[in-house]
C-alpha cells in the first residue's frame, strides 16, 4: 500500500459519494481509503458503506468532533507511507493520484498541494480561484508557502515528526501544518497540475463578497500575527452545508449529475 487517502467528514452525505466515485475511478490502484466521520446525524455512513467493494475503504466514528483531530486520528490509523488528505467535498480526475505519484517519484518533496479550481459555471468563481491560484498562492510560496485542505500530501513520516495538525487549531489549519513543515526544513512542492477540483458551497453559503472578504482580512490577520490570530474571530463551520444544500438541489442524483457536468467544463477553462 504506497498512499493513504484520509477524509475527515460530518454530515458529508451529499458530497462523499462524489469524492469515493471518483477515487474509485483513479488509474492509480495502490491506495487505501480511511473515512473519520464525526458521528455524522444524516446518511454519510450508509453512502460511504455502499463503496465497500470498490475501494479498500475503512469507516470509523471519531471520539472527538473536529477536522485537525479527525485528520490526525485518521493518519494514526494510515498503513502507507505516503498521506493525502481531501475534503469530503472535492473531486479529483482519474489521473489525480497518477500524476501526483509521477511528481513524487521525480523529485524530493515532503508535503504539497495544488491549484484549486471550483466546480461552478459562474464566471466570478473561476475569477476569484484563478486570482487566490496566480496571486496568492504563487506569490507567496517561496516565503510563506501554504495549502488548502481540499487537497494535502505529505509524508507520513514528515507529518508525524512535526506532530501533525495542531488540534486547538480550527481555522487555517492547513496554512498552519505547511508553515511549521517549512520552518523546519521540509520542503514543499505547489503544482499547477493536477488541480483539484471542489464545491462551491462555501461560497454559496456565505455568500460570495462576505467569503473574500472574511478570507482577506484573515490573511492579512495570519501573515502580521500569526495563526493563533484568526481562532475564534472568523467563523468557519464544519458539517453545516445539507440544510443549504436541499433547498437548493433536492436529488442527490440531480445534484451528482450537475457535478460531474461541471467538472468536465471546469477541466476545460483551465490550461
Amino acid at each position: 500500500m504506497k498512499y493513504s487517502v484520509l477524509i475527515p467528514t460530518l454530515n458529508e452525505e451529499k458530497y462523499i459519494g462524489i469524492l469515493l466515485e471518483a477515487l474509485a475511478d483513479q488509474e492509480f490502484k495502490d491506495f487505501e481509503v480511511i473515512v473519520v466521520d464525526a458521528v455524522s446525524e444524516d446518511k454519510t455512513r450508509q453512502v460511504v458503506g455502499s463503496f465497500k467493494d470498490k475501494l479498500a475503504l475503512t469507516f470509523v466514528e471519531s471520539p472527538k468532533r473536529g477536522v485537525s483531530f479527525q485528520r490526525n486520528y485518521a493518519a494514526k490509523m494510515a498503513k502507507a507511507p505516503h498521506l493525502i488528505f481531501f475534503d469530503a467535498d472535492v473531486a479529483p480526475e482519474p489521473d489525480f493520484i497518477s500524476k501526483i505519484d509521477c511528481y513524487i517519484e521525480k523529485g524530493n518533496v515532503d508535503v504539497l498541494s495544488s491549484w484549486n479550481v471550483p466546480i461552478s459555471d459562474k464566471l466570478i468563481d473561476e475569477f476569484l480561484y484563478w486570482a487566490f491560484n496566480q496571486l496568492y498562492l504563487e506569490t507567496v510560496k517561496d516565503r510563506f508557502p501554504a495549502a488548502v485542505g481540499t487537497f494535502i500530501y505529505v509524508k507520513k513520516s514528515s507529518f508525524d515528526a512535526v506532530g501533525g495538525f495542531q488540534e486547538e487549531v480550527k481555522l487555517a489549519e492547513d496554512f498552519d501544518l505547511v508553515g511549521r513543515m517549512f520552518k523546519a526544513g521540509y520542503k514543499y512542492a505547489l503544482l499547477k497540475d493536477p488541480k483539484i477540483k471542489f464545491s462551491v458551497r462555501r461560497l454559496e453559503k456565505e455568500g460570495r463578497v462576505q467569503f473574500v472578504w472574511k478570507n482577506i482580512r484573515a490573511a492579512f490577520d495570519y501573515h502580521l500575527r500569526g495563526v493563533g490570530a484568526l481562532q475564534g474571530k472568523y467563523k468557519h463551520e464544519f458539517g453545516k452545508f445539507n440544510l443549504s444544500v436541499k433547498e437548493k438541489d433536492r436529488s442527490l442524483i440531480k445534484y451528482s449529475k450537475k457535478v460531474l457536468q461541471l467538472i468536465k467544463k471546469s477541466g476545460q477553462t483551465h490550461g
